[in-house]
């Protein structure tokens, strides 16, 4: 008689369908980006300095002085959408968020198991990824 493997949780299901779906589609956005980018005269971050900066090894603050004329805090490429690299980095943030969607997924599907701590537990980290992706907590000083 061969044994049936487990069923894995809903919970499981629904956090890695959102993640994988949320990945797939920042995935393919941020592709479409870097074909604008590389295609493009029109970028907010001059793609021949930018190249061979990093092919020369230059720090990341120096590419940004010279290749951009300076640094933005946060969300800069939202206000740069019609740019290439303003539609990869939309990719590159969505797949960010894809932890965050997820987590909150399997919270509520949780909650039809009744198991009380493991709902308290995803919900402390669906706090701790939802303050970290909007910047209320944050590494620096």
């Amino acid at each position: 008689m061969v044994e049936k493997p487990p069923k894995p949780p809903l919970s499981g299901i629904v956090y890695g369908e959102i993640a994988y779906w949320i990945v797939l589609t920042g995935m393919v956005i941020s592709i479409i980006g870097i074909a604008m980018y590389l295609s493009t005269e029109s970028n907010y971050i001059d793609s021949s300095c930018l190249l061979s900066g990093l092919w020369n090894g230059a720090d990341s603050g120096t590419i940004w002085k010279e290749c951009a004329g300076g640094y933005e805090e946060g969300n800069w490429y939202l206000k740069r959408l019609s740019s290439g690299d303003g539609v990869a980095m939309l990719g590159i943030a969505l797949s960010c968020l894809a932890a965050v969607f997820g987590v909150w997924g399997s919270v509520i599907s949780m909650l039809k198991s009744r198991e009380y701590i493991f709902i308290v537990l995803a919900f402390i980290v669906a706090v701790i990824l939802t303050a970290s992706a909007t910047g209320l907590i944050s590494l620096k000083h």
